[in-house]
């Protein structure tokens, strides 16, 4: 067992019985702090105390982090946020500043940061401004050279550990203009706490309480030795770091749906005949398109091991899944309970309404959506341009390849984010596969099911369609455009119709694979063909999950919980 499959067992013993309403961990404890924006210092102190830092440091500095791939990160990510999202920017907000000095900090940089972390402190990306959206270009703060020292002068907008951050790295601008005019600084608060002083909190729909604010920087020094990466390489270090800070906004969207399905689950299946079929069909639904999030987000951290190259289309991608998947879920399983969801004092539905509106605020906690899916939209004609036609052996061999990195038995290498790419340049594996998918799956898949491969040659077909319209945007080069950002959304679920067909072959085969394609491919989530068989397999699925043999979450637990 690895080091971080150890943690992670020593995590989910840390976290408890969420329906234990004494737990610090437990959903009445996190429905509580919601109410009173408690800043949970308690349940940070323990996790730090349980090592949960040095499992976001990289093992590779030798700084006494443990880090060494990403889906280690997510599942992190996806437990503190399954218990309370809230917790997941508290403790792991510092991601962006260590992704930035893994990709281009001195020795003594990753040391200086890695004993603030260690101590208990945290660091803060400050990169966006107020007014400019994700337009980076268009930021205003500055930093002017005075020998061996900068003075930087700016406001930064939405920081994350706006007051508690020991530390800011901080985008400024060094040039005159365009992309290589801006640079990377890491600023030590505690000399000069007054140079970057916090506004008060702002007030989020979700995830009330945490630490988020804007910060003057007035005046604030900072030592030429502690520029990160060289000067104009500020804009390329962010984006690059944006693909990994991705992971933990798609874990605090995984973590709520789970516990939100295993609450629903349990308060439908104890009505009378377990509820309604309607509410089968509605949860089963939900758990299929909790299963598309999952699978495409882990397909995306294992990239950044087997495949850094592919991995910042791999991350939009599941940004972008995670994003719209979420939201379906919940509004599916709000369904489900019918008024009762609406209800504040209705124990299940006060955590759900909780869980809900914190994976709502995750969904902006790196980028903007639409922004997402325009800087994807921009990359899809030159991944057009690129694209040749696999030979059959070429096409074969890749087949057989990403069955072998998306499989849970094949360890993740140790990650090197120094070879993650500003853009994938190097094409996009899982939709080169697309045509002629189907007939490898019907000739590798031990159960032939003529449904999946019907999907199959659906997606091919879209994917083609796709295609075509590719060099007409590839003339408009304009991202944020509506047809644009579009075809970025069909290329994500076509992406993903690919990562959950070989996942599957990779796991030995998944029952719940056929209405998961119909879900991607269906325009509306009601449309399921006509064929009940599918969710009813989903149904079934989902108790397994659940473990329809035990009490889960049952009503006397329910109703202690809040």
């Amino acid at each position: 067992m690895t080091t971080s499959a150890f943690y992670l067992d020593r995590l989910r013993t840390l976290l408890g019985d969420p329906l234990d309403d004494d737990h610090p961990f437990s959903f009445a404890t996190a429905v509580k702090a919601d109410l009173t924006g408690d800043s949970l210092d308690l349940q940070a102190t323990a996790l730090v105390e349980s090592g949960f830092i040095r499992q976001i440091i990289p093992a590779h500095w030798k700084t006494g982090g443990e880090l060494v791939d990403l889906e280690a990160v997510l599942e992190m990510a996806r437990l503190l946020a399954g218990r309370n999202p809230s917790l997941m920017p508290r403790l792991m907000y510092s991601i962006g500043a260590i992704t930035v000095l893994d990709l281009a900090g001195t020795e003594a940089q990753r040391k200086i940061l890695s004993d603030w972390l260690l101590a208990g402190h945290s660091v803060a990306l400050a990169v966006n401004e107020p007014g400019i959206r994700s337009d980076l270009i268009n930021n205003q703060t500055k930093a002017e050279r005075q020998g061996d020292w900068y003075v930087i002068n700016g406001r930064k907008w939405l920081v994350g550990q706006a007051e508690k951050a020991r530390a800011l790295m901080v985008m400024a601008k060094t040039g005159a203009g365009g992309p290589a005019a801006f640079s990377l600084f890491l600023i030590d608060r505690q000399p000069q706490w007054e140079s970057t002083l916090p506004h008060p909190r702002a007030e989020l729909s979700g995830m009330r309480g945490i630490d988020v604010a804007d910060v003057d920087i007035d005046v604030a020094c900072v030592n030429v030795a502690n520029r990160v990466g060289g000067e104009g390489e500020g804009i390329e270090l962010v984006f690059r770091a944006e693909s990994v800070i991705k992971l933990l906004s798609i874990g605090a969207m995984l973590g709520p749906c789970e516990s939100a399905l295993r609450l629903t689950y349990g308060e439908i299946s104890k009505q009378a005949n377990g509820g309604h079929p309607h509410q089968h069909f509605l949860l089963a639904g939900a758990y299929a398109d909790y299963r598309i999030m999952d699978s495409v987000a882990k397909a995306a951290a294992r990239f950044a091991s087997f495949r850094p190259q592919h991995f910042p289309v791999a991350a939009a991608v599941a940004k972008q899944i995670a994003q719209e998947f979420s939201s379906r879920i919940f509004t599916s399983l709000m369904a489900a309970l019918g008024a009762r969801s609406v209800l504040a004092q209705e124990p299940v539905s006060a955590i759900l309404q909780k869980l809900r509106r914190d994976g709502e605020v995750a969904q902006y906690m790196d980028i903007n959506p639409q922004v997402n899916l325009g800087m994807l939209a921009n990359q899809l004609p030159s991944l057009t341009k690129r694209r040749t036609k696999l030979e059959p052996g070429l096409a074969d061999a890749l087949f057989a390849q990403l069955q072998a990195e998306l499989s849970p038995s094949s360890p993740c290498p140790a990650m090197v984010l120094a070879k993650v790419p500003m853009l994938n340049r190097a094409g996009e594996p899982l939709t080169d596969l697309l045509p002629g998918l189907a007939e490898r799956f019907a000739k590798a898949a031990s159960e032939q099911d003529s449904a999946v491969v019907d999907a199959l040659h659906e997606a091919e077909a879209r994917f083609a369609s796709l295609e075509e319209g590719m060099a007409e945007l590839l003339a408009l080069r304009q991202g944020e455009r509506p047809e644009a950002v579009n075809a970025g959304a069909q290329f994500a679920r076509l992406y993903a119709v690919s990562c959950c067909a070989l996942s599957a072959l990779a796991e030995g085969g998944d029952a719940l694979l056929p209405f998961m394609l119909q879900r991607l491919l269906a325009g509306d989530r009601y449309a399921f063909g006509g064929e009940d068989r599918f969710y009813q397999a989903a149904w079934h699925r989902l108790a397994e999950a659940m473990g329809a043999g035990e009490d889960v979450y049952g009503d006397e637990r329910r109703h202690a919980a809040v």
